[in-house]
């Protein structure tokens, strides 16, 4: 095994018993591939399992990156040969739906691009928070003519009318301006403000 294989492409940091962060650190561009599943998939158990923990906050490493799309120049063979996970699909669609199923609450906290598995991670959770000037989430598959999968219809066709009921209620008691509200459906929560805001968590 390569020494770039070895490193930490996923990793995590316990805040506090009831408060971790999960850092996404895979240079330059975020690119998920077997090692990076492998890591996530063993942060997910231990999600599962911390009695204590309350709330995870997904974010990145990498200026400019919150989550790509998958390496294109891995070896294929070596992300299919891992084993299903627990509910019985593949690896990365295994991590999509047990997430949701976790008995915590799950934020994307986002400053860049969310491309495919990033847009994935994204629906996965459930609140996101991203920055007005860096975010862009995307799915790939649709600039080439196919269908994007793993559960990202449906999924976002059930927070994108989530969210315009959200707006529309909100607007109408004058709690929220219509723009501080995302429509879009990715994001759930709200914008992230155009500062640093260093380790105390996201703000809107």
């Amino acid at each position: 095994m390569s020494e770039s294989s070895k490193a930490a492409q996923v990793r995590l940091n316990r805040v506090s018993p009831g408060y971790w962060r999960v850092i996404l650190d895979n240079p330059p561009l975020n690119l998920m591939g077997p090692e990076f599943v492998l890591q996530f998939r063993d942060i997910v158990a231990q999600i599962e399992s911390d009695p204590q923990l309350r709330v995870v906050v997904f974010e990145s490493a990498v200026p400019g990156f919150f989550l790509n799309h998958s390496d294109f120049d891995m070896k294929m063979e070596d992300l299919t040969g891992i084993p299903q996970g627990p509910s019985g699909l593949e690896a990365w669609p295994d991590i999509l739906v047990r997430l949701p199923r976790a008995p915590v609450v799950t934020i994307a906290k986002i400053r860049g691009r969310a491309t495919g598995n990033g847009s994935e991670l994204t629906l996965a959770c459930d609140m996101s928070f991203a920055s007005r000037e860096k975010t862009r989430l995307s799915q790939w598959e649709v600039a080439v003519g196919m269908v994007a999968g793993t559960r990202d219809a449906d999924t976002l066709s059930e927070v994108l009318w989530a969210a315009l009921h959200g707006m529309v209620t909100l607007d109408r008691g004058g709690r929220l301006r219509p723009e501080e509200l995302v429509v879009a459906g990715d994001v759930r929560v709200g914008l992230l403000r155009n500062r640093d805001d260093g380790d105390r968590g996201p703000e809107v």
